[in-house]
């Protein structure tokens, strides 16, 4: 529960980065404004008490969209499936897999406490990554470390996995994704199914 409200947080959800070492702090300074930027535009734009859900939905969605590259997180989430699935299918998955991931992490803001990201160094990875290491500043308790996997495209950089104390989101999915179907048979329907309904079971505030 704690690694996914940080999450929500920290962000407005690929494999195991660990700190980074003191000897690369500010490897890659533009990747590092680009986190401290999400999280103060997500602080100021998601957390205000004035706004209704459906609004905080929509802020949220648009930073989500803008700063993660869904396509590639939807795609590793989903894993082996992927290659056999149909164009309609896997347009399908990537619509309900973004609203989601709307629905389940926007709804968090209204409860923001005071919490802070500080970020502590970043480094470069191979090709077009690179990776970015920070702490959430709870009010009370230890600092939770976040690393954060970035990757450039045409458009600046896009975030593709946040793990948390070691704990990547990506890969969590992933397997909480094939479990789904595996116990329906291995049809992809029925993940995509699963994640329409949890959406509805949110909206309606059961979720």
């Amino acid at each position: 529960m704690e690694r996914r409200r940080f999450l929500v947080l920290a962000a407005s959800g690929l494999a195991g980065l660990a700190c980074v070492p003191a000897q690369a702090q500010n490897a890659v300074p533009d990747a590092k404004a680009f986190i401290d930027s999400l999280a103060q535009r997500a602080i100021d734009g998601l957390t205000a008490k004035d706004i209704d859900a459906a609004d905080r939905a929509k802020r949220f969605r648009e930073l989500f969209t803008e700063t993660f590259d869904v396509p590639v997180i939807g795609r590793f989430a989903l894993g082996a499936p992927w290659r056999t699935a149909s164009e309609s299918d896997r347009a399908d998955y990537l619509r309900a897999f973004e609203d989601y991931i709307v629905a389940t992490y926007a709804t968090r803001f209204a409860e923001y406490g005071g919490e802070k990201i500080r970020t502590v160094g970043s480094r470069k990875g191979d090709d077009d990554e690179a990776f970015v290491a920070s702490e959430f500043v709870r009010a009370q308790g230890a600092p939770v470390r976040v690393d954060w996997r970035l990757r450039a495209n045409k458009s600046g950089w896009r975030i593709i996995d946040v793990i948390i104390e070691d704990v990547s989101m990506a890969i969590t999915q992933r397997d909480d994704f094939s479990a789904t179907i595996q116990r329906n048979g291995g049809k992809l329907s029925a993940l995509i199914d699963a994640l329409k309904n949890k959406t509805v079971s949110v909206n309606s505030g059961k979720g």
